[in-house]
């Protein structure tokens, strides 16, 4: 398991405030070398602790169908059934949880239809499923893809120095924030059926 450090926690928090950061800016901000930079971020992309991808709203490039389901499976079958679901390009996450389901999984569909088909013919022809059931999203009011990387200052044992780190990548984080107040670029939340016809 890799294990991070405050440094590597303030990379990855200015990286989700600007995924386009250059390295040089990282650096600056953080008052670090840029090599530094350079070599944390690869050894952190290497043992994937984080990716860089561009993640794009579903409903904007076509997916207007996005469902929950709760899938029950028969003992020592969860593995197998993973196995089948893994493949699949419509699922976008598989979670293998305790209490009413065995497995869940998110999925979006271009349609109702390919809701429809996916909910009886493929994962009707699963073998070891005992049930599903589904949840429709009608509408998504929150979709974060941060984590909290630099944590309760006051639950861990940090150096000096990482306290001096934490408190420039904070300031960074402020500094950011600010101006993408100044540019106007937060927008209201809109509903994704607002607009359509």
């Amino acid at each position: 398991m890799t294990k991070t450090d405050a440094t590597d926690q303030c990379l990855i928090a200015l990286l989700q405030t600007d995924g386009r950061m250059p390295h040089t800016d990282l650096a600056r901000r953080l008052g670090i070398p840029e090599a530094t930079v350079r070599r944390r971020m690869k050894r952190l992309v290497d043992e994937r602790v984080f990716q860089i991808v561009a993640v794009p709203d579903p409903y904007k490039i076509g997916y207007d169908t996005h469902a929950i389901v709760g899938l029950r499976v028969q003992p020592g079958k969860i593995p197998d059934v993973i196995a089948v679901l893994d493949p699949m390009p419509e699922i976008r996450y598989i979670g293998v949880t305790a209490g009413t389901y065995d497995v869940v999984v998110e999925a979006l569909f271009e349609s109702n239809e390919d809701l429809r088909r996916f909910l009886t013919d493929t994962l009707g022809g699963i073998d070891g499923l005992r049930g599903t059931e589904t949840s429709y999203v009608l509408e998504v009011a929150k979709r974060a893809y941060s984590v909290g990387v630099t944590g309760d200052r006051e639950k861990r044992c940090y150096s000096a120095e990482d306290l001096a780190m934490l408190a420039r990548c904070e300031a960074a984080l402020a500094e950011m924030a600010a101006q993408t107040a100044r540019n106007g670029a937060t927008k209201p939340h809109r509903s994704r059926r607002e607009g359509k016809a």
